[in-house]
């Protein structure tokens, strides 16, 4: 019953003003943060909530913060301890939202002026500061509505959801600006980049073609998908999957890996809809993905969809980007013959081996017109490009900006 009401109600309060609607979800996380510190959330905690910012869609609360200078209880009323750390979550959420504070100066102004918090609520404050900046910044369900409100939704990604895993694919570069990346707090999320480039926020992480960015628990801020073209999935593998089949997640917090998908693949996520048993296509892909995860001896690499010498390859490459490196110094090296190398790299990758470097290289490249003071002339030298033109002619290629003009669109991912 209460799981039905709840629907109700937040569909109701969604419908009537989405600017509280998302409040109501900010401060519902982060008042289910400081809960969960000692006692279980339950569905009655999110039902008092819900009914208390209704009661300010409907006007009989006027403003929201107001019952913090009240004495007496206002929700949750006999139950001290949810009152208390609802009043928290509240006050911390004002202190941010409102009066524009820094986290640190949030914690500091509740600090200062506390008269109900305990000892343990306030340490708890404290020693977890880090974490719950990145609760407040939680935008799951942002993410979703923005999906949902685009043009033509179905030509540019579709979305599985059920009681295991969520499935995003996006084939298309149709978010002109920085945009909410997904995040949740429950289970793991492996973002799969077949093709294409995409920058995030946090650190100014790359996630490059063929690559997986593994998460659990941190939210990448917003991010801006940096090529022309982009075949992106995220795979959202929820708590209930690991808890169903009694498998420890793995221990990553944030790993960025190799990792490609193989058409095969990529199809079926594409056409989930039309399968008789979507769930059971699911699990055999996600059971794969985990078995590579946790498993120490096969641990995930181009091991597990190429031949063992283009590994080693691949690795070479990767370490002497910055050298003057040729296909006919990597046969050398290796003792392959320009056939083998041709095909081992035509087969897993679609491209030749000198588009290979030149693709990594330019990768590369974009990372550091990021993260460095660096000028166009001096990347386009340290990655070996014969002038700083040449550079600038396969950068425009795979990015459709040249590389000062991205340097200026993008800093933004660099927080400079």
């Amino acid at each position: 019953m209460n799981s039905s009401f709840i629907l109700k109600l937040e569909n109701l309060i969604k419908s009537s003003n989405k600017d509280i609607y998302y409040e109501y979800l900010r401060v519902l996380h982060i008042y289910r943060y400081f809960i969960g510190n000692i006692q279980e959330f339950t569905p009655e905690d999110q039902l008092e909530i819900l009914s208390f910012f209704y009661e300010h869609i409907l006007g009989k609360l006027e403003n929201i913060y107001s019952p913090l200078d009240l004495n007496e209880s206002f929700i949750f009323k006999g139950d001290k301890f949810r009152e208390r750390n609802f009043r928290m979550a509240l006050e911390y959420f004002r202190n941010r939202s409102v009066l524009g504070l820094t986290n640190t100066q949030s914690i500091e102004l509740i600090e200062r002026n506390n008269r109900i918090y305990p000892t343990s609520l306030l340490e708890f404050l404290r020693m977890n500061a880090r974490t719950l900046e990145e609760v407040f910044n939680f935008n799951e369900q942002r993410f979703r509505d923005k999906l949902e409100n685009l043009p033509s939704e179905k030509e540019f990604y579709k979305i599985y959801s059920d009681s295991y895993c969520d499935v995003i694919i996006i084939r298309k570069n149709f978010f002109s600006s920085l945009n909410p990346s997904f995040f949740s707090r429950d289970g793991l999320i492996i973002r799969f980049c077949e093709t294409g480039q995409i920058g995030f926020e946090k650190d100014a992480t790359l996630l490059n073609e063929k690559e997986a960015l593994i998460s659990r628990g941190i939210p990448l801020g917003d991010y801006k998908v940096l090529t022309k073209e982009i075949s992106y999935v995220t795979l959202h593998i929820k708590d209930e999957f690991f808890k169903a089949f009694q498998i420890e997640f793995p221990n990553y917090a944030l790993k960025k890996l190799p990792w490609r998908l193989d058409p095969a693949t990529l199809s079926m996520l594409d056409n989930l809809d039309t399968c008789k048993n979507p769930k059971i296509m699911l699990l055999n892909f996600i059971s794969g993905v985990i078995l590579s995860l946790v498993d120490e001896e096969k641990r995930l690499n181009f091991q597990r969809v190429t031949d063992k010498n283009l590994t080693k390859v691949i690795e070479y490459i990767d370490h002497n980007l910055e050298n003057n490196i040729t296909v006919s110094q990597i046969q050398g090296e290796f003792g392959l013959n320009k056939n083998i190398l041709s095909s081992l790299f035509n087969t897993n990758f679609d491209m030749s081996a000198s588009k290979y470097i030149i693709n990594k290289k330019l990768e590369r490249a974009s990372s550091y017109l990021l993260e460095t003071d660096l000028s166009v002339t001096d990347v386009a030298f340290k990655f070996n490009f014969s002038s700083a033109s040449k550079f600038s002619s396969h950068f425009k290629k795979k990015y459709s900006l040249t590389p000062l003009q991205f340097k200026k669109k993008f800093e933004e991912l660099a927080g400079k």
